[in-house]
Formats: structure tokens, C-alpha cells, sequence
């Protein structure tokens, strides 16, 4: 007779994951994006390893649709998915700062360099509705709107650069923020100065000035990643952080 088999179960608790509740049947898309916001605000921890089965039945959704989103998540990086169902978060390694934030400083850059001077009124509207909405949540910016307005900015300066480049930059600002979360602090944290920074980008965005917009969004990705790696890991030099900062900087003198 066969014996059983055991079913495996997840390396972290799901009790602090609620189920999903939205009107009519969960899709692939909105179960990714549900997904995501709870390994980026880190409801299900950096490194766990969670049953597809068990977390199905703790968001109360069918399997197919959730097979999906995980399938979306992993090529976004953020997962790792196994043939026996069975999901890892993508694990972090402090030594993996300098790399993620310098190329995120490197890529992001250089699509405002290539978008500045290509962005209509239609673009510089998203920017500012942004910025706006942003103000409003400033003294809160771990705030889901707040996050979801931040995001959208940085999405409208680079969409020159093209889809597959927007992909790989979405990536390396998906492993900042959950650093960002994970050790984020009042000081790193800073509504109002973040808000400043953004309103100057669009500053200079709408005057078509990409020199100024890209140094100006190398300086904002590098001063978090700076003041970050000062805080948990001080011992490491941020040499591709530091690297990108000086190129865009140098572009305001040309």
C-alpha cells in the first residue's frame, strides 16, 4: 500500500497574511501585484519559503491564477519557484546593495536621458499628478498610495528606453525598495526631502533639461543607497554607487 504523501508546508507562518478581497474573481494580474506589495512591505519575509498550496488557501483564490502571478514574479526576480509548487523569496544579501542601487543609479539615468527631451504635455501631466499625490501622503511614504504615486513617477521618466529596459530597471527598484523597507529608518525614510527632490526632477523635466533631470535622479537613488549602506553595512565601500553618482553629476557641467 502507498504510503502517504506528506504535504509540504511553508517555512514561515501565513496567519499575518489576510485573505484576498476584491470584487469578482481574482485574476493573474491583481493576484501579482497583491503579491508583490506583500513581499515588498515584507509580510512574507525576505528568504521564506511558502506552499503554493497553503498560500492559496490562506488568500481563499484558486490555484491557477495564483500559479500565474508567482510565474509573473519570477521573472520579475522576486521569487523563485520550484516544480514541487513550493516558492522562495528571492533572498537579499547586504552585499548586494552597492550593485542594485549603482545599477538602478546607471539605468534610470540614462532612460531620463534618452525620455527628457521626447516627453509631451500628456507625460509631464503624469509627472505632476504624481508629485501631487505624493505631497499629499509626504509624512507617510511607507503609505500604499504614496508608494503606488512613487512608482508611477519613476515609470514616466524612462519610457523612451523602451519595455525590455523598463523590465530590468523594475527589477534592480524592486530589490531597493525591500532593502529600503527592511532597514528603513525615520532618517532614511524622510517625506519631505524625498517630496523636495521629486518636485526639482520635474523641474528640470519640464524644461527639457535631461542633463540636469539625470543627474538630479542619480543623486536621489544615490543619497538613499548611501545613507542605507552608511546605516547597515559600513564596512563596505558603495564603488558602483559612487561610480554612477560622479558620471551623471559630471553632466551638469557639460
Amino acid at each position: 500500500m502507498a504510503t502517504p504523501q506528506r504535504r509540504r508546508r511553508s517555512s514561515v507562518s501565513l496567519d499575518a497574511i489576510k485573505p484576498y478581497r476584491r470584487n469578482g474573481r481574482a485574476t493573474a494580474g491583481s493576484l501579482h501585484e497583491y503579491l508583490r506589495r506583500l513581499i515588498l512591505d515584507g509580510a512574507i519575509p525576505n528568504g521564506a519559503s511558502i506552499s503554493q498550496v497553503e498560500l492559496a488557501e490562506r488568500l481563499g483564490v484558486s490555484r491557477t491564477p495564483l500559479r500565474e502571478a508567482m510565474r509573473m514574479l519570477q521573472a520579475e526576480g522576486i521569487v523563485q519557484s520550484e516544480h514541487n509548487r513550493r516558492t522562495h523569496v528571492t533572498a537579499l544579501d547586504v552585499g548586494d546593495i552597492d550593485t542594485v542601487y549603482g545599477s538602478r543609479v546607471l539605468l534610470e539615468a540614462t532612460g531620463v536621458l534618452v525620455t527628457v527631451p521626447l516627453l509631451d504635455q500628456s507625460r509631464l501631466q503624469e509627472l505632476a499628478e504624481a508629485v501631487q499625490e505624493m505631497r499629499k501622503h509626504a509624512s507617510d511614504t511607507n503609505a500604499e498610495t504614496w508608494a503606488r504615486a512613487h512608482r508611477r513617477f519613476h515609470r514616466a521618466l524612462i519610457p523612451e528606453a523602451g519595455r525590455e529596459f523598463a523590465r530590468t530597471l523594475s527589477t534592480y527598484f524592486d530589490r531597493a525598495e525591500r532593502f529600503r523597507r527592511m532597514f528603513q529608518t525615520e532618517e532614511i525614510q524622510g517625506g519631505v526631502r524625498l517630496l523636495e527632490e521629486h518636485e526639482a526632477i520635474l523641474r528640470a523635466c519640464k524644461r527639457k533639461d535631461a542633463s540636469k533631470a539625470a543627474s538630479l535622479v542619480a543623486k536621489h537613488s544615490a543619497r538613499a543607497a548611501l545613507t542605507l549602506m552608511a546605516q547597515i553595512a559600513p564596512e563596505r565601500e558603495p564603488t558602483l554607487v559612487r561610480t554612477a553618482l560622479q558620471l551623471f553629476s559630471a553632466l551638469e557641467g557639460t
